[in-house]
C-alpha cells in the first residue's frame, strides 16, 4: 500500500504563491501609507475617492485641527496625520453665483458620549458620488473644491479664485 503526500514541488509551489499574495498585500499596504503621507488640501479628494465605495466617506478634523480622522458610514475607522495644523490662517468659504464668497462654518460633531467637539475642517463624499463643495483660503494659497467631477483648482489668492468663478459663470451665461 502507497502513501499519498506532498511532493517537494508542490509544497514549493505553495509557499512561492503565499509569498507572492503576501507581497501584494504590503505593497498595497505600502502605497495607502505612502498616499495618506502625501496629503494635502490638493490630494485630499482623491485620496477619499480612493475609499469611496457607494458609501459616505468623510475627512474631519477636531481640536483646531490637531487630530483628523476618517469617517466611513459616520463611525471612524482610522486616524490620519493632520496635514493643516501649521496653517496659522485658514478660512473656509463657500460661493454662491448670487452672494459671492460665504464664510463656512462646519457642524460639530458628537462621540459616543455626545461629548460635543468643534469642527475646524470636514470634506466629504456623498451616497450619490457628490461631494462638499467649498474653497479652503491658507495664507499662500486658495483651493477651490469644486466637486469630484473637477479637479482642485489653486489659486495665488481668493480673489483669483473668485474672479475665475465670474469668468466661468460668465461662459455659462453666453
Amino acid at each position: 500500500m502507497q502513501k499519498k503526500a506532498f511532493t517537494l514541488i508542490e509544497l514549493l509551489l505553495v509557499v512561492v504563491i503565499i509569498g507572492v499574495v503576501y507581497g501584494l498585500v504590503i505593497s498595497s499596504m505600502k502605497r495607502i501609507n505612502n498616499k495618506e503621507e502625501n496629503l494635502n488640501f490638493k490630494t485630499l479628494p482623491a485620496f477619499l475617492e480612493s475609499m469611496f465605495q457607494q458609501n459616505h466617506v468623510a475627512f474631519v478634523c477636531v481640536d483646531n485641527c490637531r487630530k483628523c480622522a476618517i469617517y466611513i458610514d459616520g463611525e471612524e475607522v482610522r486616524d490620519v496625520k493632520p496635514f493643516m495644523r501649521d496653517e496659522r490662517t485658514l478660512r473656509f468659504w463657500h460661493y454662491d453665483v448670487n452672494l459671492g464668497t460665504q464664510e463656512l462654518r462646519f457642524s460639530s460633531l458628537f462621540d459616543e458620549d455626545e461629548r460635543e467637539f468643534d469642527v475646524c475642517f470636514r470634506y466629504e463624499i456623498f451616497e450619490d458620488g457628490s461631494s462638499t463643495e467649498m474653497i479652503v483660503e491658507t495664507k499662500k494659497k486658495s483651493y477651490d473644491y469644486h466637486g469630484l467631477l473637477h479637479r482642485v483648482d489653486t489659486y495665488s489668492s481668493l480673489q483669483e479664485l473668485e474672479n475665475s468663478r465670474q469668468d466661468e459663470l460668465q461662459e455659462v451665461l453666453k
